[in-house]
């Protein structure tokens, strides 16, 4: 006999089915600073320059497709050095503090909206709040965003939020410590930003102030407690942090760099979910977005973050993130260096990919409590779910060198147990002992694709085997 399942004691919250989204770097957009191979940065970016993405790539609206519904958001440190050219050969105006270093075109931001349409996503923008936006005196100067708001509402575009600013808290990281903005001049910055957004396009939602956490030290430089007890916020705006529990060799700044050791360690899976407990007790009933996350912060480790081993850090963050009151999780990114969701050469998905599918078609929205396992190397999630009424989602994850048995109740009906197809760094996962292919996603649900995968749970098996450094997705009768 194994480990039993416990029953869910109680209901905490609710998510909705855009629970997962995901990002694309406006410099990876518009083809900016990017992260490459080098493992140097420059001003909180890459030093590579990449061409801008195509939008009409196959693969990628293929890709994408697959992970609706979502929200899609176009941000990054290079978000707060964007100006917004609506007209034709409209030159890029001398800035008195910054200059800017991207141009958004109006024929590149339509591409974005219709890419946005073709994959079922809904669009969140972030808004240049950097200097190159702000007059000598510090204050925000929202003409550059008022005109690209305005032309968004006019022509009723699907944007469904506004972001003000990209990691405030970290500009003086970036820029140099006379460029910091004190949290009370942000508040002041928002209050102007939301106001503006509820009188040209009153549909969206006002989010800010995408504040960056820190492995260790939280939130330097805070600025969300300033905003929230300023009383600026109004009903539907939204509370928006960052966090990424390690950093790569890429970047000048690193507090806890990754390693394979690290990012399967136990006790660094839970410092997100303490800063997210925490951060919801401040904004209380108020919308509390996750709106960029990945396993290292500078594009990713290569040989971790594009592996198997990222899934079980990826699942976790995904079930302590929803326990905790968190509305949505921003995936950095789609598409773009070691961490994103595809192979930015191929565009194939990697293991986090399917992971992330496999998680929108099987769990719920309805989030419960189970209490935590006896074991510090087991780590357990429930949701209803997806599209199935009384059923539960399990998600079971084992951070032990050694297998786990888990008792096969009649109860349960489906099993996906996953696994590293080879080493832990393997760009390959298994499913129930199969190698997954693409047939996973473009299949789903198709008898062939059960057999194969053998998900249906079979009655004569007494006991489920989660393999060392494994995860499983269990659908049970309730």
């Amino acid at each position: 006999m194994g480990t039993s399942l416990p029953a869910p004691q109680s209901a905490l919250t609710e998510v909705p089915d855009t629970y997962i989204s995901y990002t694309i770097d406006v410099s990876y957009l518009l083809g900016g600073r990017w992260w490459g191979t080098e493992e140097r940065s420059a001003c909180g970016v890459g030093t590579a320059v990449v061409p801008p993405l195509d939008l009409k790539n196959k693969a990628l609206l293929k890709w994408a497709s697959y992970l609706s519904p979502a929200y899609l958001r176009v941000g990054g440190t290079e978000a707060d050095r964007v100006y917004y050219a609506l007209k034709k050969k409209e030159p890029v105006p001398s800035k008195p503090v910054v200059d800017y270093q991207l141009v958004l075109k109006k024929k590149q931001w339509k591409q974005l909206i219709r890419f946005t349409k073709k994959v079922g996503a809904r669009l969140v923008f972030t808004l240049n709040c950097g200097w190159s936006d702000r007059l000598p005196d510090g204050s925000w100067d929202s003409s550059n965003a008022r005109r690209l708001i305005a032309y968004t509402a006019r022509k009723r575009l699907p944007v469904v939020a506004w972001e003000l600013g990209n990691e405030v808290n970290g500009y003086p990281f970036l820029e140099g410590i006379k460029y910091a903005i004190p949290a009370r001049q942000y508040a002041e910055d928002f209050y102007l930003f939301s106001h503006l957004v509820e009188e040209l396009h009153p549909e969206a939602q006002s989010v800010g102030p995408a504040s960056a956490f820190w492995p260790i030290i939280g939130e330097p430089n805070p600025v969300i407690p300033t905003l929230v007890e300023s009383g600026v916020l109004g009903p539907k705006d939204v509370v928006s942090w960052h966090y990424y529990p390690f950093q790569s060799n890429r970047g000048k700044y690193r507090i806890r760099k990754i390693t394979l050791k690290r990012i399967l360690s136990p006790t660094l899976f839970m410092e997100g979910e303490r800063y997210a407990q925490r951060l919801k007790k401040l904004v209380k009933e108020r919308e509390l977005w996750l709106t960029e996350t990945g396993s290292a912060l500078y594009g990713g480790e290569e040989g971790i973050s594009d592996t198997y081993a990222s899934t079980l850090w990826w699942l976790n963050l995904l079930g302590s993130m929803a326990r905790s009151g968190v509305t949505r999780v921003f995936r950095q990114t789609l598409v773009g260096s070691d961490y994103g969701l595809l192979n930015p050469e191929t565009f194939e998905p990697r293991p986090d990919y399917y992971v992330t599918f496999l998680w929108k078609k099987l769990m719920g929205g309805i989030v419960y409590y189970l209490g935590d396992p006896a074991l510090k190397t087991i780590r357990w999630y429930c949701h209803s779910t997806r599209g199935k009424r009384n059923r539960f989602t399990y998600v079971v994850l084992n951070l032990s060198s050694k297998s786990v048995q888990l008792e096969a109740t009649p109860s349960l009906k489906e099993r996906y147990i996953l696994s590293a197809a080879g080493p832990l760094s393997s760009h390959y996962l298994l499913l129930n002992g199969e190698l997954v292919e693409e047939d996973l996603v473009t299949q789903w649900r198709k008898k062939k694709t059960k057999e194969k995968y053998k998900v249906n749970q079979k009655k004569e098996e007494p006991a489920l085997e989660i393999p060392p450094y494994g995860s499983a997705f269990l659908v049970v009768k309730s």
